[in-house]
């Protein structure tokens, strides 16, 4: 073996570039680790050190030339998966790789090229999901190509698979009619009827009434039980399954039969859990965690039902809690982390509004909570049924605390005599008194220093357009956010290097032989400092708008999430934009605010930028116009510092 060819087959991690004697030296000898049988490995280490790459399109050169020889579908989907999840390389090769990938789709005549051209699908096929420059047209041609149900079995599997995955996302008839002709097909009829029973799924959380939310469903266990019937091994469509038994179960008021297909759906969950572990299911985890919500969901469902008829009149907070967490399931079981409609709803809520209805007690109970909610209530749920429960019993609707009528006459006569007054004020003054009157409780802000005044100031100046900003509850605990994190960044700007502690280190250059750091270092000490100052945090909290929070702050009724990144080339407002997709997706399910702390590791020669370069806020416009936009304040963390002395 070659000195290059025993490198590449070291055990353990991937070379590195310096391992192959830098970046130059490496490129130097392209041409024969192109030509080994090894050369992903030298792939792996372009992918590595790619925001350090001096030319990143000769990495990119290489990598789609030897990719576009390749045949090995180990080889290909393990590369696959790494370019797709690789945002640096994304970021300007998104659409070389999806024309590499369209194009390698085409030849399945064989057993092998057919499971490398189903390979090369899905990355073609999540590269369309992701959006960006990449229009789902091109995939949408391979996906109904009406040659595709005679492909070998390894391909064609891809593609029923693939049809499934991109009606969820798109909702075009011609993805589902394409699943129909493999249905004739005995080895691919199982996952036919799967995919097909996920379709109908999907409609169903998108149905406008509820007819046609009971066609879809009785459509989707149809096919469910079809994917049984042609599979025994599908413990996937028998959750399903039972997950819409125990919600028609729910609605129905039989809870033996709900208890029965609860406990079918949380083995069958388990059972496919174990049956996906070390299998290449990453790009898919948005459906895997809506299994995991219906079994969640599943346990809600039972614990409400065995109440719901209670004769008790209050129950406990607990208790509760699984009844707001099944009322509003819409929001965590559903099949696309965009989807909003509230179908499964229908069938859910009304068997509860009807137990709160009947019993005075039950909305009493909710009233005295709300009063005196705990942290980690649904405020929002416990509004939504209290206020459809009034709403159903022909309560008037009711009044804030301060309201007009809560002292009798005299109330109600000032009430009125205010608003005649300020009916005549002119809309300038109205804007500047509902100022005063909501930042009374930011008034300390007064006693910063003045950047940090500055930057405050034009922090909330670009959030002003934001509709939950201008709720005065979340105005008042993201004001203190935004200020908290403003000290944060001041303190950790000023931190000299000879008197940091191992905790802040990472704002330092590293030492000769030591690496830059990662963006968890950010994470920890962010979370560390919000929690010393009395903000209720947490730490990669699961189930986040089918994700992973980097941080999680908790107030009353909402919460908030910061993503944390590092950013070692390219460090622009205009370049960090690239982060606030994903900083904005956590906001699928609360208010329409979010943070993107980033840790600037990009050299610094010369001096720090000042502190109100540092923090600023963005305003993310929906990419549909029925949908919310969103707003992120985002904090630019200065590292990989030097001392002023030493800059230039």
């Amino acid at each position: 073996m070659t000195p290059l060819e025993t490198l590449l087959a070291r055990r353990g991690d991937a070379p590195t570039l310096e391992d192959f004697g830098g970046e130059d030296r490496f490129f130097a000898q392209a041409d024969e680790l192109a030509t080994s049988r090894l050369w992903f490995r030298a792939a792996e280490a372009l992918l590595a050190a790619w925001d350090c790459l001096n030319s990143p399109d000769r990495a990119a050169a290489f990598i789609a030339e030897a990719l576009t020889a390749e045949n090995r579908p180990g080889v290909v989907g393990d590369l696959l998966d790494r370019l797709c999840d690789h945002p640096g390389y994304l970021r300007d090769h998104f659409t070389a790789l999806n024309r590499i990938a369209l194009r390698r789709t085409e030849p399945h005549a064989t057993a092998l090229e057919a499971e490398t051209a189903g390979l090369f699908l899905e990355a073609a096929l999540r590269l369309a999901l992701a959006g960006g420059a990449i229009k789902r047209y091109g995939v949408l041609d391979v996906l109904t190509d009406p040659q595709a149900p005679s492909a070998p079995i390894g391909y064609a599997r891809q593609v029923v698979r693939a049809l499934g995955a991109g009606y969820e996302q798109w909702r075009d008839a011609d993805l589902t009619n394409a699943l129909h002709a493999f249905l004739d097909i005995p080895a691919l009829r199982s996952d036919a009827a799967f995919e097909l029973a996920m379709c109908h799924l999907s409609d169903a959380f998108n149905a406008a009434d509820r007819s046609s939310l009971l066609t879809q469903l009785t459509a989707s266990r149809t096919h469910f039980t079809e994917a049984i019937d042609s599979d025994e091994d599908r413990p996937d469509a028998t959750a399903y399954r039972a997950a819409i038994n125990a919600v028609l179960a729910f609605e129905a008021n039989d809870n033996e039969a709900l208890s029965t297909e609860a406990a079918q759906l949380r083995r069958s969950t388990s059972e496919h859990a174990l049956w996906l572990t070390g299998l290449r299911t990453g790009w898919r985890d948005g459906r895997y965690d809506t299994e995991a919500a219906w079994y969640t969901l599943s346990a809600d469902l039972e614990h409400a039902a065995a109440h719901l008829n209670s004769p008790l009149p209050t129950w406990p907070s607990q208790t509760i809690q699984h009844v707001f967490a099944a009322y509003i399931a819409h929001r965590s079981v559903r099949l696309t982390p965009t989807g909003d409609a509230s179908a499964l709803q229908l069938l859910v809520a009304p068997r509860i509004e009807d137990a709160f209805a009947a019993r005075e007690g039950l909305l009493l109970h909710v009233h005295a909570l709300l009063a005196d909610a705990p942290p980690d209530w649904d405020r929002q749920a416990a509004e939504e049924l209290r206020s459809a429960v009034e709403s159903r019993l022909g309560l008037p609707p009711e009044e804030p605390e301060d309201g007009p009528g809560k002292d009798g006459a005299a109330d109600d006569l000032a009430a009125e005599l205010g608003r005649a007054v300020l009916a005549a004020l002119p809309p300038d003054t109205l804007n500047g008194l509902h100022e005063q009157l909501t930042d009374t409780y930011s008034s300390h802000i007064k006693t910063l220093p003045k950047a940090e005044q500055d930057l405050f100031n034009e922090v909330i100046r670009g959030l002003q357009p934001c509709p939950d900003f201008q709720s005065f509850s979340v105005r008042e605990h993201f004001i203190r956010l935004v200020t908290a994190t403003i000290r944060f960044l001041a303190n950790r700007t000023n931190r000299g290097r000879d008197k940091h502690t191992k905790k802040t280190a990472y704002l330092f250059a590293p030492k000769p032989g030591e690496k830059l750091p990662l963006e968890i270092e950010l994470q920890e000490d962010l979370h560390d400092y919000l929690d010393s100052a009395c903000f209720e945090v947490q730490m990669e909290t699961i189930d986040r708008s089918g994700g992973r929070a980097d941080i999680l702050v908790i107030f009353p009724g909402f919460s908030i999430v910061i993503e944390c990144k590092r950013e070692l080339r390219k460090a622009e407002p205009a370049d960090l934009k690239r982060y606030l997709g994903q900083t904005v997706a956590y906001q699928a399910a609360g208010v329409t605010l979010g943070m993107l702390a980033v840790l600037d590791l990009t050299p610094k020669p010369q001096w720090l930028p000042n502190l109100r370069d540092n923090m600023w806020t963005e305003h993310i416009p929906a990419p549909d116009s029925r949908q919310l936009d969103r707003w992120a304040v985002v904090m630019r963390v200065p590292g990989n510092r030097t001392t002023p002395h030493d800059m230039s």
